[in-house]
């Protein structure tokens, strides 16, 4: 499964000689080979230097060109209490790339005429609400409308769940759109495309995959991970916190069957991706179809095909996925004239400072691939005039309450994303901009009566909009009313929020994030600067505040005061 916002904590220091001897063996016996490619062996060990220090997670990194291992090395521990190193057999939970072992099992039924991508759902579940306009495709593609219930506040993951009773807890949601309208990345499609392949099959979805894919291609460090079973060389899940590592919450991946349920290995996503892109699994018209980007029903297209996301970096073409889970986070990559194939696999969220692997692996393939790609776009300082800066400054809307800040100082546009330092922007023409605190660029869009009303980001070849949000000024409130806000605020599965005064200014303070002022809209309501949420205090009876409302996309998410 996916959550929006990663962020990077401090690491702490090397202390001890054992320590290492350990990092000798974690980082230099498990490199196979070394890369023929100039460069490249310094280039990945300068992006992964981080896990070189005491008592921290790690990596796992893989590279392939023309079905040639280029690369392959671990960084870090697998096991930082029994100080058991990363190798490239190390296996790890990679998250949403199950989402392809899903769609692949939908497109391999239809190869055998058992399942058509243009059949309604209704077919397959009769009393799903409004089934009859929802389309296979549409669920392969997120453009079902079905709301995610990954999102849904106070789901208690840590228990199981049968797939019965989570599909009829997907059948209560509202949809969040008409069938085919939008795009919107929805777990709930893939979990229902996995109970479908289960139906169709007579076997359980790991029966399916294992019996279909992983023996035939020899992947057998891949499989659905299940709760109490224990895997030889299984990485641990880990979280930066606080600059400290911390042992991730444990999560019970029934709730992610078909979704993020699948562990893996480098090497063993290797021989996947060597088998898709040589046809091996399905055929080329059906690959065809898989990496051509949704259509919506406006003719429309969204750069998602069928189970991968498609990209275009600098001129060349890019099918990749990446997965978190809690305590993981992971990265799949092709290109496909190239053939190159670029995995990551962590075993920390948040993840360390400095590390992404969707930008560590788009670092890693632009290295290798960069005499075949377009010269690399940047600022080239062009002068804006103040007067058209000034149109831009704002807050910016980029879903699951986060944000772009931009403001104007100096002549200076900056961009702010949520949990992020405020970085320049350098202009590339009057609305297009160079971001490169995320090497992105964004572009500034204005409706028919010439208000910047939304942005483009461009990032690693992918494209996201956000439109832009109401400008707001706070009002004046009783500063002694703060006192009676502080506190606690629990949204359940240990997720603690707290309210702070400091110098008559409410701040609030969350896991994994910055410290955001509190900006007050009445006595009760308030926004931040730096995010796309809101917060409403709830009163009881006798005055005292006993709860809190987080608003975001038309999401309410409540939380009780604690100590009450």
């Amino acid at each position: 499964m996916d959550f929006p916002v990663l962020q990077f904590i401090t690491f702490r220091r090397l202390t001890s000689i054992a320590f290492l001897i350990n990092l000798i063996v974690s980082i230099n016996l498990y490199a196979q080979q070394e890369s023929k490619i100039p460069g490249l062996d310094k280039h990945i060990s300068n992006i992964f230097r981080i896990f070189q220090t005491d008592s921290m997670p790690g990596a796992s990194v893989f590279v392939s060109q023309n079905g040639d291992i280029i690369y392959q090395k671990g960084f870090g521990y697998a096991d930082i209490e029994k100080k058991i190193p990363v190798t490239p057999d190390t296996k790890f939970k990679i998250g949403s790339i199950s989402k392809q072992f899903t769609a692949v099992a939908i497109l391999k039924l239809q190869e055998e005429g058992r399942i058509k991508i243009e059949d309604k759902l209704s077919k397959y579940i009769p009393d799903f609400p409004s089934g009859n306009e929802v389309t296979i495709y549409q669920l392969l593609t997120h453009t079902s409308g079905i709301h995610d219930y990954n999102s849904q506040p106070n789901l208690d993951v840590s228990k199981p769940i049968t797939p019965q009773a989570l599909l009829d807890l997907i059948k209560k949601l509202p949809y969040d759109f008409k069938p085919g309208e939008r795009y919107l990345y929805s777990n709930s499609g893939y979990f229902i495309l996995g109970y479908i392949v289960s139906q169709l099959s007579g076997k359980t979805l790991s029966e399916y995959l294992n019996e279909t894919f992983f023996k035939p291609l020899d992947m057998n460090n891949t499989g659905i991970y299940e709760t109490n079973i224990v895997l030889n060389k299984e990485a641990k899940g880990y979280s930066m916190q606080d600059g400290a590592v911390k042992k991730a919450d444990s999560q019970e991946m029934s709730w992610a069957l078909g979704v993020g349920s699948l562990y893996s290995t480098t090497k063993d996503l290797f021989k996947w991706n060597e088998a898709i892109f040589n046809e091996k699994v399905l055929t080329k018209a059906t690959l065809k179809a898989a990496f051509t980007q949704a259509v919506l029903n406006s003719s429309g297209k969204v750069d998602y095909g069928f189970g991968w996301f498609l990209s275009t970096n600098r001129g060349l073409r890019f099918i990749q996925h990446s997965g978190v889970s809690n305590g993981f986070f992971s990265y799949l990559e092709r290109q496909p004239e190239n053939k190159l194939t670029v995995c990551i696999l962590l075993n920390s969220l948040p993840t360390p400072e400095g590390i992404n692997p969707i930008l560590n692996g788009q670092s890693i393939s632009e290295f290798i691939l960069q005499d075949k790609m377009d010269k690399q776009e940047i600022g080239v300082g062009k002068i804006v005039s103040e007067t058209i800066l000034k149109k831009y400054v704002g807050r910016y809307n980029y879903g699951q309450g986060m944000a772009m800040l931009v403001t104007l100082k100096d002549k200076q546009l900056f961009g702010q994303m949520t949990a992020m330092e405020a970085s320049p922007m350098t202009p590339i023409s009057e609305n297009e901009f160079y971001f490169k605190a995320r090497n992105a660029k964004i572009k500034f869009v204005s409706d028919a009566a010439s208000i910047v009303d939304r942005l483009f980001h461009y990032q690693g070849g992918l494209f996201f909009e956000a439109s832009r949000l109401k400008d707001e000024i706070p009002v004046k409130v009783n500063l002694d009313f703060f006192d009676k806000l502080t506190g606690k605020y629990d949204f359940g599965n240990n997720y603690i929020i707290e309210i702070i005064k400091e110098n008559s200014r409410l701040f609030i303070s969350a896991p994994y994030m910055p410290k955001y002022e509190l900006l007050p809209s009445s006595e009760l309501d308030y926004f931040t600067m730096e995010t796309a949420s809101r917060i409403s205090f709830i009163l009881n009876k006798d005055g005292k505040v006993e709860s809190l409302n987080s608003t975001f996309d038309g999401m309410i998410i409540p939380a009780k005061k604690l100590g009450n």
